[in-house]
């Protein structure tokens, strides 16, 4: 079964209807009608009327309210799944996205399309430049994570109070990084080349329908947290792969949905995750040692 759209892109909204509104612009200026956008609302509270008579003006848009809080992936699926049901095969290419992502290149999926897929090639990381640290947030991943560094992590997300002093702790890294680096021109990427990786940075993803078609899912194995490793495991399992394309950029203004501060409430979520990820892809890791 084909559809007309070659480009279907998800993107899931809690509290940031303005940033939404942005989004929406830049994909109008983007992408021609090929491309459609299903917005997902996980927000608790319904938008203003600024918010939806705007949304009302793109007829490339779909907008559905989750009903409650559904998290970042299982949102994107009520959206893929809203799309499939209405007799509509799967896409050439699905892109799963945050709100606070800007589009900027005219000719973004001219260049998505002039990627050859072929049958091994599932997912694409774009070049997803930090509007605060001015570089790319990919590759994400470019090998498996060692163990001993999940293990690290489950010390830092032991509670709040470490977790914040650990994300201090990065963020001051980075601002001295981005501080004193020399000779920094502006391209996107650490490489110029594409190259083969093992995880995408969460905030855009780009899905080849092989994906879907070979089994995998946006069923994620957790509420919120932990999407990069989840798609890559996927990615593994069905042997596929993940493919970082520098040529293909986006704009990511961080932070938008859940903030800076690490409350108790996303601490839990992110050792929940820690823990899925360990459960589920490191085989006895998360077992206590025996005697």
């Amino acid at each position: 079964m084909t559809h007309e759209h070659r480009l279907v892109i998800i993107a899931v909204i809690y509290n940031s209807h303005p940033e939404t509104l942005q989004f929406a612009e830049s994909i109008g200026n983007c992408f021609d009608r090929v491309a459609q956008l299903i917005l997902v609302d996980n927000s608790p509270d319904q938008p203003d009327a600024t918010f939806t008579e705007k949304i009302r003006t793109y007829d490339f848009i779909t907008y559905l309210r989750a009903g409650s809080n559904a998290g970042y992936f299982h949102g994107a699926e009520i959206g893929l799944q809203h799309y499939l049901e209405n007799g509509n095969g799967y896409p050439e290419w699905i892109i799963v996205s945050n709100v606070d992502i800007i589009f900027q290149t005219p000719d973004f999926l001219k260049k998505l399309d002039a990627i050859d897929a072929g049958h091994d090639i599932g997912v694409i990381a774009p070049a997803i430049i930090s509007k605060t640290w001015k570089t790319d947030l990919n590759p994400y991943l470019v090998s498996r994570i060692p163990l001993k560094k999940l293990q690290f992590l489950q010390a830092m997300y032991a509670n709040p109070v470490i977790h914040n002093g650990y994300v201090l702790l990065y963020y001051l890294k980075k601002f001295l990084r981005m501080t004193f680096r020399r000779g920094y021109s502006g391209a996107p990427g650490k490489t110029n080349q594409s190259q083969i990786i093992y995880a995408p940075h969460g905030s855009c993803i780009i899905f080849n329908h092989n994906y879907f078609e070979r089994g995998g899912t946006l069923n994620h194995i957790s509420f919120l947290f932990g999407e990069e490793i989840f798609v890559a495991e996927t990615a593994r399992q069905i042997n596929m792969k993940v493919v970082y394309h520098p040529e293909l950029q986006v704009c990511h203004d961080e932070h938008t949905s859940i903030g800076n501060f690490i409350s108790g409430r996303i601490n839990a979520f992110y050792r929940q995750s820690l823990k899925d990820i360990l459960h589920q892809y490191y085989p006895g890791a998360d077992q206590p040692a025996s005697k």
